[in-house]
């Protein structure tokens, strides 16, 4: 796992990162600035549509007030060290930093051309954009806390512009000489930002303007707005870029972390070779309606894939004569009032289940058991959206895995506005609930009382009818193994709250990176798949059979 910070975490790891080693903000700006030349030195020399041009490349830095601006000009700094010659800056007109007017004074210095914004008409700014091959965008810092305005506003226009090709024989413009030779060039600059897209801060919501980068490089511990499922698509191409920051501080830092592939062994517990259905845990399913048995099902045998040894499949007595036949690993029956559910290690409710108000009483009984956790999807949770005494009777640990038009209706429901960044909509949701919220998208962010956990899908293949219902089935019977062995194979013995919570989120990263990585897979090999093939890559998967793990290693 990676840390993630907040950008206000990020600016108290750099204060304590100076004060370590005794440094100024030009040192550690130094520092910081060459690891992203660095790296982006090697997209260039990987780039075939840059590479080809060697050292020839035309590079850009637009610079705002502040030290990110003063980290693009660096950055031209560091270019010119290696050969690169054509190179300019279009700089704030405002009061700079310190440090970016150090920055600028050294580029004069160099010949390095550094024009001010409001020396140049609009339409000498789209020439010089327009010329250039990358753009760095240096316009604004993580500082910002609020909505871009001004001058800033106006440079973050520039980079939204329709730029067209410079026509071949068109007068040249004395301001921007240094890139008058770029005749026919190709209309797009490749737009890099430094550390964070311009717009993009701690308070920043969709109705923000922001950078649409398409390489974002971001030093690590990057910042957790980056990952914002409607943040994201600011970022383009993120570019990790490490060795700034001492270690051990960024260790300390924030408590969100970005899951990766290889997280997924040490969050799976070893299965035995005595192991039998018992001792792998047992887990009751409350699903399906008429017309919605697919959804049942699905869960079901997800659970299964997940390792699962016993699964009870409670159905409407309608749905009994659909499901029972298909569910040959499951034992299905009905459920009425006055059934009495067996033990489980674990329940699951809501996956095509309706929201009837029959259902309302049904689930008040399956939380009340306190140390057994529930696990709430789809229809549930839009029942628990629409009752709020319902949210308050709960015994029990509780998860809840909503999908983006679930997380509005719910967030709603707690008076949390659309408008509130997410990462503290829900932080709030979270503890609003007293639950483990799963926030499933094509990023996907797991919220616990004191962590959270970040998996960066971009997977649009996954978008299949039943993914919902694979992932809730995985994590039901993951949980439920878990729990069966924490207790103990066949003992009910009681256990620490705190310790089914973290149960609770050792599953939940466990299968989403689990389910994530299986889309990925089968989107490179089969293109287009369904819930069925999903179940069986994740179930290889969760097996070890995909990830170098098994029974002789």
């Amino acid at each position: 796992m990676k840390r993630l910070v907040s950008c206000t975490e990020s600016r108290d790891l750099d204060a304590s990162s100076r004060n370590i080693f005794g440094l100024d903000s030009l040192l550690l700006m130094e520092k910081a600035s060459i690891r992203m030349w660095d790296c982006l030195l090697r997209h260039i020399e990987n780039s075939p549509d840059l590479s080809h041009k060697g050292r020839n490349v035309k590079i850009l830095a637009l610079c705002g007030k502040g030290d990110n601006g003063g980290d693009s000009l660096a950055m031209l700094r560091h270019a010119r060290s290696e050969g690169f010659k054509k190179l300019a800056a279009l700089i704030s007109s405002q009061v700079l930093s310190a440090s970016t007017e150090l920055q600028m004074g050294f580029l004069q210095k160099a010949g390095i051309p550094c024009l001010k914004w409001a020396e140049l008409k609009e339409e000498e700014r789209a020439r010089l954009y327009a010329e250039s091959d990358i753009v760095l965008d240096g316009i604004l810092g993580s500082g910002i806390l609020g909505p871009a305005g001004g001058e800033a506003l106006d440079m973050i226009a520039l980079t939204k512009a329709s730029v067209s090709p410079r026509p071949v024989g068109d007068s040249e413009i004395p301001a921007v000489s240094a890139f008058s030779d770029a005749l026919g060039k190709p209309s797009r600059a490749l737009l890099v930002s430094v550390d964070i897209p311009s717009g993009l801060g701690d308070l920043w919501t969709e109705t923000f303007p922001a950078v649409d980068a398409d390489l974002s490089l971001c030093l690590e511990p990057i910042k957790d707005i980056c990952f914002a499922p409607s943040a994201r698509r600011h970022c383009g191409r993120i570019l990790s870029v490490g060795g700034v920051f001492p270690h051990d501080l960024i260790a300390c830092a924030g408590t969100k972390s970005l899951l990766k592939e290889q997280d997924l062994q040490g969050l799976l517990d070893p299965v035995t070779p005595e192991a039998y259905k018992m001792s792998r845990g047992r887990l009751g399913i409350f699903a399906g309606s008429l017309g919605s048995a697919g959804a049942a099902l699905l869960c079901a045998k997800a659970a299964a894939a997940a390792g699962v040894g016993y699964i009870y499949l409670y159905v409407d007595e309608a749905l009994y004569p659909v499901v029972a036949p298909a569910a040959e690993s499951t034992i299905v029956r009905t459920w009425k009032a006055e059934t009495e559910i067996p033990y489980c290690d674990a329940v699951l409710a809501g996956p095509g289940w309706g929201t009837g108000d029959e259902r309302i009483p049904m689930l008040q009984t399956l939380g009340s058991v306190e140390d057994r956790p529930l696990i709430l999807d789809a229809d549930a949770i839009r029942l628990l959206a629409k009752q709020s005494r319902l949210r308050d009777s709960f015994l029990c640990p509780v998860a809840l895995t909503p999908h983006p038009g679930e997380y509005r209706e719910f967030a709603g429901s707690l008076s949390i506005g659309e408008s509130e960044p997410f990462s503290l909509s829900i932080a709030r949701m979270a503890e609003c609930m007293n639950a483990l919220i799963i926030a499933k998208s094509h990023i996907t962010w797991i919220q616990g009382k004191e962590s959270c956990y970040v998996w960066e899908g971009l997977t649009p293949e996954l978008g299949v009818a039943g993914s919902g219902d694979v992932l809730a089935g995985l994590f039901a019977g993951l949980l439920a193994r878990k729990i069966a062995r924490l207790r103990g194979a066949g003992n009910k013995k009681a256990i620490l709250r705190k310790t089914i919570e973290r149960s609770m989120e050792e599953a939940a990263c466990a299968v989403v990176i689990a389910h994530g990585s299986a889309g990925r897979r089968l989107a490179q090999g089969s293109g287009w798949f369904d819930a069925s093939q999903l179940i069986e890559a994740c179930a290889q998967i969760l097996h070890g059979k995909n990830n170098g793990e098994g029974k002789d290693t």
